[in-house]
C-alpha cells in the first residue's frame, strides 16, 4: 500500500525535493488485522459500563512493533470535547507515559497534569488522589491508559508493589478500565499481581512476518 500510494503520489506531477522529504517524513497509519483487532478492543472497553472489576487490558510486544502508535491512533478519536449542551468538558481517554521509576507521588502527579489539573508542590500524596478522583469524575472519565510501563520495573519491590496497589486502586475506585502498554518482561511482572492478573486481558502485538496480511497493507 505504501509503494503504490508513494507511486500514485509521484506519477500526478514531479515534486520538488523538499517537497518529497516532507511527504516521506510524514506519520501514516498502516491498518493490519492485529492493530485492528487491538483498536476494537479499546473501543469496546471504553464504552464498557461502570462496575466492581471493571476489564483491563495490556499491550505488549518488542520495542517498536508500534503499541505506541495504536494508542496514539485511538487517542486522536477520544479526545477532550467542550458539550455546549450541558457547559462542561469531556475527557474521555486519560494517557499518560509510566514515569521513570513507580513513584506513586509521580504516577498522580501525571494523572493530574493530563487532565489539566492543578496541584501545587509539596501536595500529600492522599490529597492528589482525592483530586484525581474528583477530576475524574467531573470530566467523566471512562478509561486510563499508562504506556511505557516498563519504566516501573526499575524500582525496587517494595517500589513496584506500591506502584501496581496505586492503579488498582484507581481502577476501582473510578469503576474504569485499564490499560497498559509495555514490553513482555513488564506484561510478566504486571502479572504478578494476582488480583491485577484476573482481570488483565493480554494483547501481544508479534513481530511482522512475510505473509498475506503483511503484502496486502504494504
Amino acid at each position: 500500500m505504501i509503494s503504490a500510494t508513494f507511486s500514485h503520489h509521484f506519477r500526478k506531477r514531479p515534486a520538488p525535493n523538499a517537497e518529497r522529504i516532507q511527504w516521506l517524513r510524514q506519520e501514516r497509519w498502516i491498518q493490519y488485522p492485529r492493530a485492528e483487532r487491538i483498536l476494537e478492543r479499546l473501543i469496546d472497553l471504553v464504552d464498557y459500563p461502570p462496575h466492581d472489576r471493571m476489564p483491563c487490558l495490556v499491550i505488549y510486544d518488542a520495542t517498536g512493533m508500534g503499541k505506541t502508535r495504536i494508542i496514539q491512533r485511538f487517542l486522536r478519536e477520544n479526545r477532550s470535547h467542550f458539550d455546549r449542551k450541558l457547559g462542561k468538558t469531556r475527557l474521555p481517554v486519560v494517557s499518560i507515559q509510566m514515569p521513570p521509576a513507580p513513584s506513586e507521588r509521580d504516577l498522580y502527579e501525571e494523572i493530574l497534569a493530563a487532565m489539566g489539573g492543578i496541584f501545587s508542590y509539596g501536595t500529600g500524596v492522599t490529597a492528589l488522589r482525592h483530586r484525581i478522583r474528583s477530576l475524574a469524575r467531573q470530566l467523566e472519565v471512562r478509561m486510563l491508559v499508562i504506556d511505557e510501563i516498563r519504566s516501573w520495573l526499575a524500582g525496587t519491590f517494595r517500589e513496584q508493589r506500591i506502584f501496581l496497589n496505586a492503579i488498582r486502586f484507581l481502577a476501582n475506585d473510578l469503576s474504569l478500565p485499564l490499560v497498559c502498554a509495555g514490553t513482555y518482561e513488564a506484561k510478566q511482572a504486571l502479572m504478578t499481581d494476582q488480583q491485577l492478573a484476573d482481570r488483565f486481558e493480554a494483547a501481544e502485538l508479534p513481530a511482522w512476518e512475510n505473509d498475506p496480511s503483511f503484502s496486502n497493507c504494504c
